[in-house]
């Protein structure tokens, strides 16, 4: 175990230890940490990452509280909330012990912990547990947030500390390029002691792709896009002042590092972001009663501010976004001509004949590894499982929490489109079923706001102090 883990889990105890939302800070900074093993010597195999480790004392200090296991117990349950994923969590882990077996030499796969590029033939491995365990957290971390995210407290605390993992990003971003550019990136080599492969050192069109502490420029540019994007839909709910100010500049700047890590994964997910700001915008423009129309006339002035620059830039120096434009094309439009299109191509090949030849049963969890979300889940869980966790999030983000007031609601919509593109870039890149603990926590929080309480419950929020904040902040209504 490194030094900065050991510092870290000091950090973790005592933000547990605390009675405050700490542990909900640490949860999403330490989301741009991503290849640092908190266990100590190889951890048998099996990585467990900061934000892993903490997601996990969270969701235990938030079960320990008086009536919780109860409320876990009712929103499980609960056809509203999460009763489609409990479904998908009991049959995808029987199914991660029955199906390998099952199916046992039957037919190729590539392993999750390949390092090599081909196949090998179906059989039990420690994968499915260690995928089993990963999933089970993560549907863990959607309950612990389902559970606290019903007061405008804890929702005020997740937008700040969405701006917190933000800068996280930036910063570790910002680390990973002057450490490099200045040739000490030893000093980094402490964060990075993950036991999967490692692609920190990558050059393309003749500059550093941006790391960070994350695994590969894939991993760091696609975490930028989803933090991007839910602050950017969340930003009228930021207090006037400081709060809308770092918010902006956090927008801009992870925008920034988005391009330097040159991920064509990221790339698209900025298109895709942008796509659904400008449908989003549309809406809002069109519809008068629309209670997110308050800030419209900054937004559409900013949006004209930056295309007028960018076309009095090219006017000037047309040759100025030339490096863009190359890299975009060669990331992008000629990826399919790159290697590793072609073995990402042959994992997502695999994987869906997986899925065939287990007659649409799937070869289990931690069984294939691909790089397609869907194809993940139907390699693995098969059919079945397939339709329980896609019905669950088509419900997430499609059903209305009509008893909740209006500004609940409009948190429950922004959240939704600010998760649209992590979905998205997950049908490019996913690897494995789990789906992450940032989009575990969001889905969690939209599934909350269908129970919404009173906030003067004095029982609700048990695992927090009452909102620090000494103004309250205004809520879009």
């Amino acid at each position: 175990m490194s030094w900065p883990a050991v510092l870290l889990w000091l950090a973790i105890m005592a933000a547990a230890a605390s009675r405050g939302p700490a542990l909900l800070y640490l949860v999403l900074i330490t989301g741009s940490i991503g290849s640092m093993q908190m266990l100590p010597g190889s951890g048998g195999g099996a990585n467990l990452l900061p934000q892993s480790a903490c997601a996990a004392l969270l969701i235990g200090k938030v079960l320990i509280q008086r009536g919780n296991i109860t409320r876990g117990t009712e929103a499980a349950l609960d056809p509203q909330r999460l009763a489609l994923f409990s479904a998908f969590l009991i049959y995808a882990v029987l199914g991660a012990l029955v199906l390998p077996r099952v199916f046992a030499g039957m037919f190729e796969v590539v392993p999750v912990s390949a390092f090599r590029f081909g196949t090998d033939i179906l059989k039990p491995s420690t994968g499915n547990i260690t995928q089993s365990c990963y999933m089970a957290l993560s549907y863990a971390t959607t309950l612990c947030f389902t559970i606290i995210g019903q007061t405008d407290e804890m929702r005020d605390h997740f937008r700040t500390a969405l701006i917190c993992g933000a800068y996280a990003l930036i910063g570790t971003g910002i680390l990973d390029f002057i450490t490099y550019t200045l040739h000490i990136s030893a000093v980094l080599d402490p964060f990075r002691t993950a036991t999967y492969a490692l692609l920190t050192d990558v050059e393309a069109e003749g500059a550093k792709r941006v790391v960070g502490l994350m695994p590969e420029a894939s991993s760091y540019g696609s975490a930028c896009v989803g933090m991007l994007s839910l602050i950017l839909f969340m930003r009228p709910f930021y207090r006037q002042g400081l709060e809308q100010v770092l918010a902006v500049v956090a927008i801009a700047l992870l925008m920034v590092m988005t391009m330097l890590s040159t991920s064509s994964t990221a790339i698209v997910g900025l298109g895709v972001m942008g796509g659904v700001y400008g449908l989003d915008l549309m809406v809002r423009m069109l519809d008068p009663r629309n209670p997110r129309r308050d800030q419209l006339n900054i937004e559409i002035s900013l949006i004209i501010l930056i295309v007028f620059t960018i076309f009095v830039s090219f006017v000037v120096k047309p040759d100025l976004f030339d490096p863009l434009v190359n890299l975009v094309n060669k990331m992008v439009f000629q990826k399919a001509s790159s290697a590793s299109y072609v073995e990402r191509s042959l994992w997502n090949r695999i994987g869906w004949h997986a899925f065939l030849d287990s007659g649409g049963l799937g070869a289990g969890l931690g069984s294939i590894r691909v790089s397609n979300w869907g194809i993940s889940i139907l390699g693995s869980t098969g059919l079945f499982g397939a339709v329980l966790m896609f019905g669950f999030i088509v419900q997430q983000l499609l059903a209305v929490p009509r008893t909740a007031p209006a500004h609940v609601k409009q948190f429950a919509a922004v959240s939704k489109l600010g998760l649209l593109p992590t979905l998205i870039m997950y049908q490019l890149a996913g690897t494995i079923p789990d789906i992450g603990i940032l989009a575990a926590a969001v889905l969690g929080m939209v599934a909350a706001t269908h129970a919404v309480r009173p906030a003067s419950s004095p029982d609700l929020v048990p695992a927090v102090r009452p909102d620090p904040y000494a103004t309250p902040r205004p809520q879009l209504s």
